[in-house]
């Protein structure tokens, strides 16, 4: 009896024996696929639509060159003309800017060319905050004390120099009137506008036992006292390289309970009222 002869097609197509179905498919598909494949090609991946997760983030705004809202901020602080006002942005598209940012040239071309890839939820230093009590004396922004180290070098006008006694003073007392500083900040307070200034300390060679590093705050002069918008923390940081250690009592009594957010763009209108009616 002659032996029949298969067509090698049939042979593989027939499954080999001890092989499931679901196992010959697969082998199946794996020859057409690669028989179908090209010797080193590699196509390119199945294209995806970037998802982002969590909560809708506002968007960060660049500030045009031509916008209105920084000829008053420049005259008023005697910005120079190096400072690089292309870096500010904010959060609002549409409305009244609260908060302006700021951020280095780098980060800006960064956040400019991947705007659509990166979901951003925070960047930049914040250097003014919205004050509506200050749009009276022709700006509506106040300096923040979280970017007033990078504001500073720009910064030519609205600076008065204090000694090491005047930083003790306007950082343990709220709202001190102007005859409790020094002579030499006396002089230069007693005729300066009411609004936004800075408060800066030079240290003195000369003193090797007084504090030995500058330092720079943000305050407000006021109709005849003046104060100081630093965070709780960063008071208590500056008090002890001065050597003045505040007691939990005297927190309570003589620092001032403020911090970088009770001093939000809300609610320096009611502060700086109860601070113009001490004064």
């Amino acid at each position: 009896m002659g032996k029949s002869v298969s067509h090698p097609l049939e042979l593989e197509s027939k499954p080999a024996a001890g092989i499931s179905d679901t196992e010959a498919t697969e082998r199946a598909e794996n020859l057409e696929n690669n028989g179908n494949k090209k010797d080193g090609v590699c196509g390119p991946p199945p294209s995806k639509k970037m998802k982002l997760f969590g909560f809708k983030e506002d968007p960060f705004v660049f500030i045009p060159e031509d916008d209105p809202l920084f000829p008053p901020i420049q005259k008023f602080y005697a910005l120079g003309p190096s400072f690089p006002k292309m870096n500010l942005l904010t959060r609002t598209v549409e409305g009244k800017r609260r908060q302006l940012y700021m951020v280095s040239k780098e980060l800006r071309n960064v956040l400019l060319n991947n705007s659509e890839r990166v979901k951003v939820i925070n960047t930049g230093v914040k250097v003014w905050c919205r004050n509506n009590s200050g749009e009276e004396f022709d700006c509506a922004f106040r300096l923040a004390q979280e970017g007033i180290y990078t504001l500073y070098p720009f910064i030519n006008s609205r600076i008065i120099i204090v000694s090491m006694e005047d930083v003790k003073i306007l950082l343990t007392q709220e709202n001190p009137f102007f005859r409790k500083l020094s002579s030499e900040a006396y002089s230069q307070v007693k005729d300066m506008a009411k609004g936004s200034v800075v408060l800066k300390y030079e240290p003195d060679p000369a003193k090797p036992d007084t504090l030995q590093c500058p330092i720079v705050l943000c305050g407000w002069r006021g109709k005849a006292s003046i104060r100081t918008f630093v965070p709780k923390n960063e008071r208590l940081h500056y008090l002890r390289m001065m050597g003045l250690e505040v007691s939990a009592e005297k927190r309570k009594e003589r620092a001032v309970p403020t911090s970088e957010s009770a001093a939000s763009p809300g609610a320096p209108e009611d502060q700086l009222a109860a601070e113009q009616g001490a004064g």
